[in-house]
């Protein structure tokens, strides 16, 4: 029974693998287009890549330092950016416009894009501060986003051009109100809206620019009761519930919350694990009945004596009060700390219920938001896995009795599921460092959980040396 139950976890350990190994789907969706700039003419207040006399207009170069640039969002959500150096080929074709703004277009992928440049004319048609030409550069972060996320200027940077040729540079947070989404909302008939993309205008001065288009797609949902499954309303949403309380009692504070949310899961799963640590005293009570049984049919394979051979051991499991189904136990702990890691990475995510709840992600410096912080980040996954690892040790410690019985009762076959058993756990150790290192809440979480499951081994240890002293009493009085 133990072999098998071991033989499902690892099914299930690299059925979970292969799914998280799965290759994205890198399809080009969306084209966005960094409008080349170059250098800043402090005496003209005009930029060389951007702004050009009708004499420059022959030899327009638009390549290089700070030139054009492009931005490939792929369907997976994934984003290339593509800066082309001077000696870079692109075919493009160009109209102008009546005040000299010349309109690029090129293709990448069988995607189009554009920029624009300023061709000044010698001679100005107009008021000089009148604006001919509104340009963008943008940062990842404003023009890809996941599930749940809304449209933010942060990351875009605004080029005005006046007639005159100067030009006012904008940070986009700072003109936030001035861009127009259009009213997108990024639920949609029950679900999030996932791999759609969607213009957004900006008007300044009474100019409007050239839209853009934005890439939403992939990511995690974020938890709400609008685009819940099953699973979210049984388990995730109370947890992401209890795990709001507790921040929200300490002004909001992630860490906090994350802390005391463990605790009490950990605790209400507690019977689950007594219950494993109970099946497993009765099993090693067992183990000498089991053994002769065993040693009985060891050499009779017919179908008959195997028959009588699972009766028999039907009959040990009954005198040690043993339940077959009590190997199940410890997966009735997964659902509950899956929805604890499900929890932790998505609570905070743009567009949850609870995402206000736990605005405070600043734990001792620590911003808990961040994913794949660097050397923090690296510091945690080895926090993590020197946790892990030494509760890997205790756990796998045997107790006193089950020493005595080893010494009685060698089992080779036992003894090499042990050895396999501690290669799986060490391999865990790695695989759940390095997992850790994608989100720091992700890696607090996993360093309370380890130092409560340390306390509770070790209090369970106690209990079950007294517990199977108390039952080997028991079944020696008979």
């Amino acid at each position: 029974m133990s072999k098998r139950i071991f033989f499902m976890a690892m099914v299930l350990f690299l059925v979970l693998t292969l799914a998280a190994c799965q290759r994205p789907d890198n399809t080009p969706m969306v084209i966005v287009t960094n409008n080349p700039i170059g250098s800043l003419n402090t005496t003209t207040n005009t930029y060389d890549k951007l702004v050009y006399t009708e004499a420059q207009a022959g030899n327009i170069v638009y390549k290089g330092d700070n030139g054009l640039s492009y931005w490939v969002l792929q369907k997976a959500g994934a984003a290339q950016l593509t800066e082309l150096a001077a000696t870079d080929s692109l075919n493009v074709n160009y109209t102008t416009n009546s005040d000299g703004v010349r309109t690029y277009t090129y293709s990448v992928s069988n995607l189009e894009g554009s920029f624009q440049i300023y061709v000044k004319p010698d001679t100005l048609v107009g008021e000089a501060d009148d604006i001919v030409m509104i340009a963008f550069r943008f940062e990842k972060e404003s023009i890809l986003y996941q599930k749940g996320q809304t449209f933010r200027a942060d990351g875009i940077t605004v080029y005005v051009v006046y007639r005159d040729g100067s030009v006012t540079v904008l940070d986009g947070k700072d003109v936030s109100d001035h861009f127009n989404d259009g009213g997108f909302d990024p639920m949609g008939d029950g679900k999030f809206k996932d791999q759609v993309s969607y213009e957004v205008t900006f008007t300044y001065d009474g100019f409007e620019a050239e839209p853009f288009t934005v890439y939403l797609a992939g990511g995690e949902r974020p938890i709400t009761t609008k685009d819940a499954t099953f699973f979210d309303w049984i388990l995730v949403i109370p947890v992401a519930f209890l795990m709001n309380f507790f921040s929200a009692l300490f002004g909001n504070n992630f860490a906090v919350g994350i802390l005391f949310t463990t605790i009490v899961v950990r605790t209400l799963a507690w019977p689950i694990y007594a219950k494993s640590n109970d099946m497993s005293i009765k099993m090693n009570l067992a183990q000498p009945d089991m053994q002769r049984v065993q040693a009985k049919y060891a050499t009779r394979k017919d179908p008959q004596s195997q028959q009588q051979m699972q009766m028999e051991m039907m009959q040990v499991y009954k005198k040690h009060g043993i339940n077959v189904l009590g190997c199940l136990f410890p997966f009735l702990q997964m659902p509950i700390f899956i929805a604890m890691y499900g929890v932790v990475r998505r609570i905070t995510l743009e567009g949850g219920m609870y995402s206000g709840g736990v605005s405070n992600t600043n734990f001792f410096g620590i911003n808990l938001a961040n994913t794949q912080d660097g050397i923090i980040g690296m510091v945690l996954a080895g926090i993590v896995g020197g946790t892990m690892f030494l509760l890997q040790k205790i756990s796998m410690k045997k107790p006193s009795y089950a020493k005595n019985t080893a010494k009685h009762n060698p089992n080779p076959q036992a003894e090499q599921t042990e050895k396999t058993m501690k290669f799986v756990s060490y391999f865990m150790v790695i695989m759940m460092a390095f997992a850790s290192y994608q989100s720091n809440a992700l890696a607090l979480y996993w360093i309370f959980g380890n130092i409560y499951s340390l306390g509770q081994t070790m209090v369970n240890r106690k209990l079950n040396e007294k517990k199977h002293a108390t039952l080997k009493q028991k079944q020696l009085m008979g």
